[in-house]
């Protein structure tokens, strides 16, 4: 079987089992079992939730037709080897089917299905804080915008707030390192004034601060490049936290 192969190959293995004739059915070879089921109807949720970097457009969305549900049963209690099983377990499903967008299942955004894919495999067996941790992003005024995290929480970490430059191009990828380093390396810490930053040159103050999401948690804030001068009119970008009101 196609899934059992390519989770296999992406370091979970898996045995089919037999089951609900309506489901796919496996254990899982380090415990626990996994059940997939394709409901022939829209995601109910999908073109209401927010957005971000690695959405797929919202024409993709739109023009879905079916979605799976994987669902793990029994798996040991380690949170994080849970999150790298969902995830690979998931990555699998993508690689042999006609999904177009994936996420796990306390996810915040959709990703495109073939990033998905791509960044479990080159987590080569640990931790894809690229799907694990969301980004949204939204417009702050004609030449800024901000991304931010969810899911950092869950690692007992504050999410990220960062601002830039609607030209900046640097930024998104800088908040990606920030997430890992802060996921991976748990005795990491950024005190409120210092400053971090790409490079020497680009730094920003670390700032704390109300959540732009009432009701959520103080965030982490970084305005990155903001002393850079746009001499070129700002891209369009999607807006605001959510798709539509």
């Amino acid at each position: 079987m196609q899934v059992i192969k390519a989770a296999t190959q992406l370091g979970v293995g898996l045995a089919h089992e037999m089951g609900d004739p309506d489901t796919l059915n496996f254990r899982i070879e380090t415990g626990g079992t996994l059940i997939v089921a394709l409901l022939p109807i829209p995601h109910p949720d999908a073109a209401h939730m927010p957005v971000g970097p690695t959405s797929p457009e919202p024409e993709t969305i739109d023009h879905h037709v079916g979605h799976y549900i994987v669902t793990a049963f029994d798996l040991p209690d380690d949170p994080l080897q849970t999150e790298v099983t969902m995830s690979i377990v998931t990555a699998a499903l993508v690689q042999c089917s006609p999904a177009v967008a994936a996420k796990l299942g306390d996810g915040a955004i959709f990703h495109r299905a073939d990033l998905f894919a791509t960044v479990v495999e080159t987590a080569n067996g640990g931790i894809a804080t690229e799907i694990t941790v969301d980004i949204t992003a939204a417009q702050e005024s004609a030449d800024r915008m901000s991304f931010l995290t969810h899911g950092l929480s869950k690692y007992d970490r504050e999410e990220f707030y960062i601002t830039s430059s609607t030209t900046e191009t640097g930024a998104l990828e800088y908040l990606m390192e920030l997430v890992r380093w802060m996921v991976t390396d748990p005795d990491k810490v950024l005190p409120t004034g210092d400053t971090v930053g790409p490079t020497a040159e680009k730094r920003a103050v670390v700032q704390r601060v109300p959540s732009p999401i009432e009701g959520k948690p103080p965030v982490i804030r970084l305005d990155m490049d903001t002393n850079e001068t746009v001499s070129q009119p700002p891209r369009a970008k999607k807006r605001g936290w959510f798709r539509r009101s």
